[in-house]
């Protein structure tokens, strides 16, 4: 399998997740000193001049909007680690970023698949014998429930108490939906003969997948398919026994797909 990975744009965001939550803690270590005011100045001393008059004032209010502006900074730094920084994932020995995980659930697939992960207009790709296929990718515990295009996660206490450090389920159907339509927009920028004619009649599909061997999937006729990272590679090979493109469809599109593409050429490889 060929990769082509945008490894500047991931640790661009994975830094900036960084940063969101470093600040966010620090403007929450500021509240927290705010609210110790009244311990440090009598509140029935009279207004003091400079800085100090500021806080005997306004110590309640910094507080209040420190708490506030804290958990936003953290909460958007936790979004951002969630998708694209490293860690361990439970019953994995692997210390990897979501992208990894996805690669590594695909692994042994030959030359004609290519893996495009944040190299195009949308997040992760792979085009091959059976066309495209694109993921929403979800990296949550716990339970997910999907009716139709319905998608939700049932309450539960761990989920509460997590809800700052969760990415949540979202729509991925929807996601997915967006994402098509990008991708066939840029298809389409070849033109309309030739390879572009070509190029215009490739399946686009797209499944949802879950990247963390805890989840618990209950489904009820999915709108899409909704697949743990175990399931993908069978899902694929499935697929490409249903619609299977000639080698030259398959050449043709993984050249214009990296063409378009941004990334490293260090990662542009094969397993």
């Amino acid at each position: 399998m060929k990769i082509y990975r945008n490894l500047t744009q991931i640790k661009k965001r994975e830094t900036r997740g960084r940063r969101f939550s470093l600040v966010g803690l620090g403007i929450l270590f500021v509240g927290l000193l705010a609210s110790f005011v009244p311990t440090w100045i009598n509140p029935l001393d009279p207004i003091q001049p400079g800085f100090t008059g500021f806080l005997q004032q306004y110590w309640s209010w910094i507080s209040f909007a420190a708490l506030f502006i804290g958990f936003i900074c953290a909460s958007i730094g936790s979004y951002y680690i969630n998708r694209y920084a490293r860690r361990r994932w439970p019953g994995s020995r692997f210390y990897e970023r979501p992208d990894e995980v996805l690669e590594r659930s695909m692994k042994g697939l030959d030359d004609k698949y290519s893996y495009f992960a944040m190299s195009l207009p949308v997040g992760y790709a792979l085009a091959g014998a059976n066309g495209i296929t694109i993921f929403a990718v979800r990296s949550d515990k716990g339970r997910v429930a999907v009716n139709g295009d319905k998608w939700r996660e049932p309450f539960s206490l761990s989920r509460l108490f997590t809800i700052f450090a969760r990415e949540g389920v979202g729509n991925p159907a929807q996601d997915l939906e967006d994402q098509k339509e990008k991708l066939r927009a840029l298809l389409n920028e070849t033109g309309q003969t030739g390879d572009g004619a070509l190029l215009q009649s490739v399946p686009i599909d797209g499944v949802a997948v879950f990247l963390n061997q805890e989840i618990q999937l209950e489904l009820s006729n999915p709108s899409v398919p909704a697949l743990r990272a175990d399931q993908v590679k069978d899902h694929l090979r499935a697929r490409a026994r249903e619609v299977k493109l000639s080698n030259a469809a398959i050449r043709t599109l993984t050249e214009t797909l990296a063409a378009k593409a941004e990334y490293q050429t260090a990662t542009a490889d094969s397993e």
